[in-house]
């Protein structure tokens, strides 16, 4: 990326990044970077080029809530947003070798503890750092939108934005199109895993006897378990699912259910008390 860079009024297309970030208006000027293509598909969430970083307002306790949520920095860049007060969420490679040396660093202004050790994240945000230079920035409509929370890698050099509710959902994937635009975009139909050797489908959201015929058409088996004695587990065995691996008895109600592919074992996790409950995540370990 170029080194020089040019200095502005702040203007009206940041202001809501401003909002977001929950910063005074009574900043003098934020810098905007002039060479950088960027994009957004997903609702509520925008993208700006931007290269100077404010400090997060409020007091430190306002982001001690969650340390389960919060990592020590380690990148030079996740350093830099540290440096100015905020609480590093995650830290990930974005974009392929011939795309350039992007990071993406999540980070959020306050963070609140809940119930089974979750976390409500408002003030969310997402930098694209080019080695240690901050050349955008991702951002919710409102300093009291969860719509940030965490990221993860993907195959492929994508990365994975999360919201910062309580129980997760994905909300878009970031990625470096061919052209070199940043673009956050929806979340993918499916997931590559394990280099490539298998596929898992977008089952977030869905009832998990949808998801599980899903994953079938994906090569993915259900691993036959049994009742183990607990009584939610039992009673989907019962109804059928026969991979229901086990159940928490408190909180959220979380449930694991087990399968088998080509590539792997895939774990698949549900939340709630439906008598199918829906899928929050899932977990591929490869052979």
């Amino acid at each position: 990326m170029p080194n020089s860079t040019s200095v502005n009024p702040l203007p009206s297309t940041l202001r809501s990044a401003v909002l977001a970030l929950s910063l005074a208006l009574s900043l003098p000027v934020l810098a905007q970077t002039n060479d950088l293509r960027v994009a957004s598909d997903v609702k509520d969430i925008r993208i700006k080029t931007l290269n100077v970083l404010p400090k997060a307002t409020g007091s430190q306790s306002d982001r001690a809530d969650c340390p389960q949520a919060v990592m020590k920095p380690a990148s030079a860049a996740a350093k830099q947003v540290a440096a100015q007060g905020w609480a590093v969420m995650a830290d990930v490679p974005l974009g392929s070798a011939s795309s350039g040396t992007y990071r993406a660093i999540s980070f959020a202004g306050r963070l609140e503890a809940g119930t089974s050790a979750t976390c409500s994240i408002t003030q969310g945000n997402v930098a694209v750092f080019d080695n240690d230079k901050l050349v955008a920035l991702a951002y919710g409509k409102s300093a009291e939108d969860t719509a940030i929370g965490t990221l993860t890698a993907l195959e492929g050099g994508a990365v994975r934005v999360w919201d910062g509710d309580m129980v997760t959902s994905p909300v878009g994937d970031l990625r470096v199109d061919a052209d070199g635009t940043v673009r956050l975009s929806k979340v993918a139909d499916e997931d590559a895993v394990c280099h490539g050797r298998a596929k898992v489908p977008t089952i977030y959201g869905m009832p998990i006897d949808k998801a599980r015929k899903a994953l079938a058409a994906k090569g993915w088996k259900p691993v036959r378990g049994g009742p183990n004695g607990e009584p939610r587990q039992s009673a989907l065995v019962k109804q059928g699912l026969v991979e229901t691996e086990n159940c928490a008895g408190t909180g959220l109600a979380y449930c694991d259910f087990s399968y088998t592919g080509p590539a792997g074992k895939l774990t698949v996790t549900t939340a709630g008390e439906d008598d199918l409950p829906h899928v929050v995540d899932y977990e591929v370990k490869c052979r």
